[in-house]
């Protein structure tokens, strides 16, 4: 199949699936929704798949949604975030459900949305050069695609609340060091890392790999489904708030926003 806005590459029991939009640092518009959505289903289907890996063209893994897009009104009184959100969230339930291994390999910028696509894949790995910040406070809104569910598990829920209340960026190696990453690795080496990494997995029994997925998910989520639904309702306030207005409007006139907390 052909996809607009990614890259599909079947090779040796391996799927690797590039979002490929370099110049909007593969920010999350409705067409690269769309394709991911369709990408992973096809190679999650694939039975000649073992190894699923993610990652982003150009100097971004993926810079979260597109602003300019998520802003827009379908309608009156419907948001074109809902309706994206809604899409993200089976993506995130995708990418957990398959019961095949999925590597996100962090190329570049990992940030707000594409942060937690990265969290909801079952092994990170990143080239140095990457910087991951849950963003999502700095446009006055809260994770949507898992991130409250996923860190306070990764790094504990001090570290989290801190990431998540301050957007400020984690480098790489610090990722590694406090379990937000398997790995960080020089840049220039990090294609190495991951066929390694793709490699051994291949070799490993599927079916067992399958179940152990499964298991993990399972016996960690608690309820990630009413934790989705948790954070679909407080984005929902978030994105009808005047803050929110005011981040986009800043944004878009490269000017810092003036939050008044409504």
């Amino acid at each position: 199949m052909e996809y607009r806005s990614l890259l599909y590459k079947k090779e040796g029991g391996r799927v690797t699936i590039t979002l490929n939009r370099p110049r909007a640092l593969n920010a999350l518009n409705r067409e690269i929704i769309d394709d991911l959505f369709t990408a992973l289903k096809e190679a999650a289907a694939d039975p000649e798949v073992k190894v699923l890996i993610l990652t982003g063209a150009g100097r971004a893994f993926c810079f979260g949604a597109d602003v300019s897009e998520f802003s827009r009104q379908i309608e009156p009184g419907n948001f074109a975030p809902a309706l994206l959100l809604q899409k993200v969230q089976e993506i995130i339930r995708l990418l957990i459900g398959t019961p095949k291994p999925i590597i996100a390999a962090l190329n570049g910028f990992a940030t707000g949305l594409g942060l937690d696509l990265a969290l909801a894949c079952d092994l990170r790995i990143a080239a140095e050069r990457a910087k991951l910040v849950e963003a999502f406070i700095s446009m006055g809104l809260v994770p949507d695609g898992g991130g409250t569910f996923f860190l306070p598990r990764l790094v504990g829920l001090a570290k989290a609340a801190e990431m998540i209340f301050t957007g400020e960026p984690l480098s790489a190696t610090e990722a590694e060091r406090i379990g937000l990453l398997n790995r960080a690795v020089p840049t220039e080496e990090l294609p190495k890392a991951i066929d390694i990494l793709a490699d051994k997995l291949i070799k490993s029994p599927s079916l067992a790999l399958g179940l152990a997925k499964q298991a993990l998910w399972k016996n960690i989520q608690g309820s990630l489904a009413s934790a989705l639904r948790e954070e679909a309702r407080n984005q929902k306030v978030c994105l009808a708030s005047e803050d929110h207005r005011e981040a986009v409007r800043a944004f878009l006139e490269k000017r810092d926003p003036v939050f008044r907390g409504k």
